[in-house]
C-alpha cells in the first residue's frame, strides 16, 4: 500500500511540471493529409534537435513543403527583467509550434515547463501536434 502511495505521488507530481495547450485557427486542417513541414527556427541547434525529433515520429521535413512549422521558444534564462528574475515565474520555459500555409496560421500548440529542457518536452509537443492533427499513417 505504503508503495502505491509513493508511485501515485510520483506521477501526480511529474506530471505538474508540464502543460500542453492548442488551437485549431482552421478546423478545415483536421481533414488535410499533410505530407511534410518546413521548420522556421532561427537557433541552429534547437533546429537539429526538432529535424531529427519530427523525423524520428516520422514526419517528412522539407525544405519545399508548403506548410511551414513556426517555432518560438523562451527560456527563463533569457529574460532580462529584473523584477521577473526577483519574482520567478510558474515556468521556467515554452515551445510553440505554429503551423502555417501561405502564411495564414491554420493551428498552434504549445508546452510550458518547470525544470530542465530536454527532447522529451519536444517529443511530446510534436505528439501532441500528430494527435490534434490525427495523422494516422507515417510519412515517408
Amino acid at each position: 500500500m505504503r508503495i502505491l502511495l509513493i508511485l501515485l505521488m510520483g506521477v501526480l507530481f511529474l506530471s505538474g511540471c508540464e502543460n500542453l495547450y492548442s488551437k485549431f485557427y482552421d478546423e478545415n486542417i483536421k481533414n488535410k493529409n499533410i505530407s511534410c513541414v518546413k521548420i522556421n527556427e532561427k537557433d541552429r541547434i534547437l533546429r537539429l534537435r526538432l529535424i531529427r525529433i519530427f523525423q524520428e515520429e516520422k514526419i517528412n521535413v522539407k525544405e519545399s513543403c508548403p506548410y511551414t512549422v513556426e517555432v518560438k521558444s523562451k527560456f527563463l534564462s533569457q529574460c532580462s527583467s529584473p523584477y521577473a528574475r526577483s519574482v520567478g515565474a510558474d515556468f521556467d520555459g515554452f515551445l510553440r509550434f505554429d503551423l502555417k500555409k501561405g502564411g495564414k496560421i491554420l493551428y498552434r500548440c504549445q508546452i510550458d515547463w518547470k525544470g530542465e529542457f530536454d527532447d522529451g518536452k519536444i517529443r511530446d509537443l510534436v505528439k501532441k501536434m500528430k494527435e490534434d492533427l490525427k495523422r494516422k499513417k507515417a510519412l515517408r
